[in-house]
């Protein structure tokens, strides 16, 4: 019976894992995939970690309503958490 709760908080473990690296990796995805439709990504990476959050969230919500950037609710959320720290992969995409 042990054997079964340990294989199943290592299962657990190894599955958040994956999922916070996929999360990680999608900040780059989005901004490429969704960003990028409208505009060069420059206009985006040159205010990455400068900012606040108010002030992404508006900018954010402002491309959805007014300029159709296809973004779930999730996504914006998660994008501009993205925006406020950088990941490296962002860090990388935008060359900072």
């Amino acid at each position: 019976m042990k054997y079964f709760v340990v294989a199943g908080l290592l299962l657990c473990i190894s599955w958040a894992d994956s999922a916070q690296a996929e999360s990680v990796s999608g900040c780059a995805e989005l901004l490429r995939n969704r960003c990028q439709d409208c505009h060069y990504l420059d206009r985006v990476c040159g205010q990455v970690g400068e900012k606040s959050k108010r002030s992404w969230s508006a900018t954010v919500k402002r491309m959805v309503k007014r300029r159709g950037a296809r973004l779930t609710t999730e996504e914006q959320g998660f994008l501009v958490a993205c925006l406020l720290a950088p990941t490296p992969d962002v860090q990388k995409e935008c060359k900072k």
